[in-house]
Parts: C-alpha cells; structure tokens; sequence
C-alpha cells in the first residue's frame, strides 16, 4: 500500500514537472529573441571586437553600403535643386555618359557638402574594412574606390558631373578622420564600452562613427549571418548562451 501511494506521488511529481516544461517549450520564442538580444546589448562594445571571418563582414558591410547608396541617391535628387544643385531634367543614362565624359569638374555645392559630408562618408567607407580587420592602407584603398568608382562616377553621374572635390576631398580626408574614427572607437571596447565614464556616450559615439558597423555588431545582423566576435566565448547549450566573455 505504501508503494502505490510513493508511486502516485511519483507520477503526479513527474506529470506536474511535465506540464510546467511542456508550457515553457509553448512560449513564444519572441519573448526568449527579445531577452536574448537585450542581454547581447548591454554587452556589444564593452570588449575588442574582431569578427571570426572578416571577408564575411565586409561583405555584409558592402551589401548595407550598396542599400545605403542607393536610398542615398534618390534622396538627394528629392531634395530642392537649390540645396544639390542637380538638374532633374538631366537624369539617365545618356546623362551618366555625357556627365562621366565631361568631368572631373569643380563644382559649387556647400560647405556642409563638401567639408562635412563627404569626409563622414568617406570615413564610414574606410571603417567597413578596418573593423572587419584589414590594415589602414587597404581601407584607404576600399574608401577611394567606393567614392571614386560607386559614387563620383556611379550614381552621382546620373545627375552630375563628377566633382574634383569630392574625388580628393572624400577618401582623402575621408580616411585620415576614418582612422580616428577606429582608434577612437578601439579605445571605447577597452574601456568597456564607456567614453567619458558614460556607456550611453560610448555606443552612441561608436553609432555614429560606424552606424552599419553597429547594425552588423550590435544590433544583431552579423550574427544571424553568422558573425561573431572571435574575442568573446559563446556556448550553444542554451538559447540564451553561457554569456562567457573574456579580453585579450
């Protein structure tokens, strides 16, 4: 008699541990994707990042550039004419041939343009393939060819004519404030992701020196692609990960 009422207990221990797993199993994986990724942020750039493949992270990088590139375009030809200085009426393909054979050219667009936009830009062309873990002169390299050959004489030439300002001027200046852009947001890892003892200013820095970086690294993209950072261990026993990091 004393076995049967063990075993019951047994069984309905046992039903009871069951019915709790099999209702944790029917959660929605949002809820689990959501802690997942908050526990992810409140780690990204508090150590070195170094991506396990960095012709992978390039490569995502280029396909977020090219997006980027084009959403670009057809912004500023929606902007005023007096502000871009482009002519609407001029856009095509006969355009880009007649634009590409009649520059380089000076052009007259504005300060804000040609001292401040297109040295960022080009500082964000020449930090894709220095944080995936090429050297400076290769980012250079990278930065005036994705100037050069993708804007100036790409996109931009279906509306203008290439500008020997922005030829010079974009990946010149471009990677020299580029590599500060790197040192300074390598400083920012080592120092756990602060800046100024602040990691909201740290990672809204690192944001806007490297804003498709940060979508690849701390938004999550790169490791759905299967990115990671070589310098943090991971652990696949759980959907939430051992959470085990260490820094070189």
């Amino acid at each position: 008699m004393v076995c049967v009422i063990i075993w019951g207990l047994g069984c309905s221990f046992l039903n009871a541990n069951s019915v709790q797993l099999e209702e944790t199993l029917r959660r929605p994986s949002k809820n689990l994707s959501w802690h997942y990724f908050k526990k992810k942020f409140k780690k990204s750039n508090t150590i070195p990042y170094a991506p396990n493949s960095r012709w992978k992270y390039l490569g995502t990088s280029i396909g977020i550039l090219g997006v980027s590139l084009v959403i670009g375009i057809v912004g500023l030809y929606l902007m005023p004419e007096s502000v871009t200085n482009w002519d609407r009426e001029k856009f095509g393909i006969k355009s880009w041939f007649e634009n590409v054979r009649m520059g380089p050219k000076l052009d007259n667009d504005s300060f804000i343009f040609n001292e401040i936009l297109h040295p960022y830009f080009g500082a964000m062309y020449y930090m894709q393939p220095r944080m995936a873990g090429f050297g400076w002169m290769a980012s250079a390299f990278f930065s005036f060819i994705t100037s050069t050959l993708f804007w100036e004489y790409g996109l931009e030439a279906f509306v203008e004519v290439p500008s020997w300002q922005d030829l010079v001027i974009t990946p010149l200046l471009g990677s020299i404030l580029g590599e500060g852009f790197y040192q300074l947001t390598r400083y920012i890892q080592r120092n756990e992701g602060k800046l100024f003892g602040s990691l909201f200013l740290g990672r809204l820095v690192i944001a806007l020196m490297d804003p498709i970086g940060f979508i690849i690294r701390d938004l999550g993209l790169g490791e759905a692609l299967g990115i990671y950072n070589k310098h943090e261990i991971r652990s696949s026993l759980s959907p939430n990960g051992l959470n085990l990091t260490y820094k070189f």
